[in-house]
């Protein structure tokens, strides 16, 4: 079971100054747990109702606290309205970066994404299309937010993520690789060749990417509307992270080098 306090400690997590502060963040679900007891070193604690501690019991190592809680005491230390068999508390990676990540291959920089699901959403499909690098801006949302890790399912263990001040750093390379950005006006993507390794960058969903920051991008793209036998009305643009996604898959497609 857990204490009073053990349960307080987790409430507490759901808020970024503790989450800074302990260095420490709580991932929920059953598929997440699972993974992250492939790496126990980061594990502070996992609580499980009886039935998936039963079926789970031999993956989890001797060496990680384990608990078994009631739905009741899951549901009070759960962000969710209806949480699911497991939860962990997991210890913060702490990442160093070197500016050798920049040629290998395309590394991500979000600038000011505010929207957790969006967040947990293009960590996942970076996941999917092979990108190891985010860099964040110190303006966009906790890569450790319970809404992040849920909408990330289990990415946030393989992208290793940095907050940074993306002017510095675009300055630092943007002379030797590409950096792209989308906006509402520039080169046709799908007439466009991708050249790797490059910068991807992804502005806030509803200014785009800051004026710094847009200064520095070299390469400037539009995800064109299909136009053809359409109305008048259509969306009035792509939800972030939708058009992040659309960009990764063109430069995977795409792939060139200078």
């Amino acid at each position: 079971m857990l204490s009073a306090s053990q349960i307080k400690y987790i409430q507490s997590l759901q808020q970024k100054k503790y989450r800074d502060r302990h260095q420490a963040f709580v991932a929920e679900g059953d598929k997440i747990v699972r993974e992250l007891l492939k790496q126990p070193d980061r594990l502070e604690m996992v609580c499980g109702l009886k039935g998936w501690l039963q079926r789970f019991r031999d993956q989890i190592p001797e060496t990680v606290p384990c608990n078994e809680v009631t739905a009741r005491e899951l549901q009070r230390a759960s962000h969710m309205r209806t949480p699911h068999q497991a939860l962990a508390v997991v210890r913060k990676p702490v990442y160093y970066w070197q500016e050798d990540i920049f040629f290998h291959d395309l590394v991500l920089m979000l600038d000011n994404l505010q929207d957790p699901g969006n967040l947990g959403t293009i960590l996942r499909t970076a996941d999917w299309f092979g990108i190891k690098h985010v860099f964040s801006s110190p303006g966009t949302a906790d890569m450790y937010n319970p809404k992040v890790i849920q909408a990330s399912m289990g990415s946030f263990l393989r992208v290793k993520t940095y907050y940074e001040e993306l002017p510095d750093i675009i300055r630092s390379i943007h002379d030797r690789i590409p950096v792209y950005g989308t906006f509402l006006e520039g080169d046709n993507l799908f007439k466009t060749k991708s050249i790797l390794p490059a910068v991807l960058v992804i502005g806030n969903e509803s200014r785009g990417i800051s004026p710094e920051v847009a200064t520095l991008v070299t390469n400037r793209l539009q995800i064109p509307a299909y136009e053809p036998n359409r109305p008048e009305q259509k969306a009035e643009s792509l939800n972030a992270a939708m058009a992040g996604g659309i960009t990764m898959a063109w430069f995977r497609q795409n792939m060139g080098t200078p």
